[in-house]
């Protein structure tokens, strides 16, 4: 049987793996997600499996306090120990309530604080790249629509082999489809976009 080192590095690579993958999953198509559903659906995606990589750290975290040695629990999925009866089968239904409550006490809140943390490196990125490099243009406003009552125009911009299609929000509600809106997009990532007025 595997040692509790092998076990807990098991689940340690397994955890590091499934949220990276999320984390860079996520980043890659969180600019795009306010024009198209599709990069919704993937970033739901990504919380999925960011999620899964909590769950084998929690599955980690729960076995130690639990067990005495992990090798009671060995490498398995945590999905597969939180929906089965594994633990009620083998160690009875307080270890198993115990396990589950353990479990969940450390997942949600670290799902809460990778999400936050999450947002405040893409907060941090997107001020960076539209502070350095940063491209003034005037978009084309193709459609108009309202989100809680603020006026928004959908833009579509041109930039190298890049055909931009962006949300933002309206700086002057007068302006209408076809009239044009001054923006400021970042030239290393031209999906970074914001209202020049408002940049400034």
């Amino acid at each position: 049987m595997n040692s509790n080192f092998t076990i807990s590095m098991q689940y340690s690579l397994f955890s590091i793996l499934f949220i990276v993958a999320s984390f860079l999953l996520a980043y890659n198509f969180w600019w795009r997600i306010d024009y198209n559903s599709a990069e919704f659906f993937i970033l739901v995606l990504a919380t999925m499996i960011c999620w899964i990589g909590i769950g084998y750290l929690s599955t980690l975290i729960a076995g130690k306090i639990i067990f005495k040695t992990l090798q009671e629990v060995g490498f398995v999925s945590p999905f597969k120990l939180i929906s089965s009866g594994f633990f009620y089968e083998t160690k009875g239904i307080e270890i198993a309530k115990k396990f589950k409550t353990m479990f969940s006490a450390f997942a949600f809140p670290v799902l809460m604080i990778l999400i936050f943390l999450f947002y405040q490196i893409v907060n941090f990125i997107e001020k960076t790249d539209l502070a350095y490099y940063g491209v003034e243009k005037m978009a084309k406003i193709e459609k108009i629509s309202y989100f809680k009552g603020v006026k928004r125009g959908h833009i579509t911009f041109e930039f190298g082999n890049y055909k931009i299609k962006k949300i933002v929000y309206l700086s002057d509600t007068l302006k209408n489809v076809g009239d044009y809106e001054a923006i400021v997009f970042s030239s290393r990532n031209p999906y970074i976009v914001e209202n020049l007025s408002e940049y400034k």
